[in-house]
């Protein structure tokens, strides 16, 4: 059975509007996926995903590299929600 490519999902939920925040990645993308792709401890990514200031830049660079786009565009929806969040 062939495992399906939650990335490329991702990235075109990211582009249609569908995911528009950061802690709506694991809708689309199983978080124990992410964890293991992203070599990072469950708790400490959920917990980044819910509160994205939390995340670093090395974060976001995994993540980009991983839906195969730029990390400036991810950065970006970052502060975009960070700043609807004031």
């Amino acid at each position: 059975m062939k495992k399906p490519n939650y990335y490329s999902l991702l990235k075109t939920a990211m582009e249609n509007g569908t995911v528009e925040f950061v802690r709506d990645i694991p809708r689309v993308v199983p978080i124990t996926q992410l964890t293991h792709d992203m070599r990072m401890n469950y708790n400490t990514l959920s917990k980044r995903l819910l509160d994205p200031s939390r995340l670093t830049l090395a974060d976001l660079q995994r993540l980009a590299t991983l839906l195969g786009v730029d990390s400036s565009e991810l950065h970006r929806k970052v502060v975009r929600e960070l700043k609807g969040k004031r």
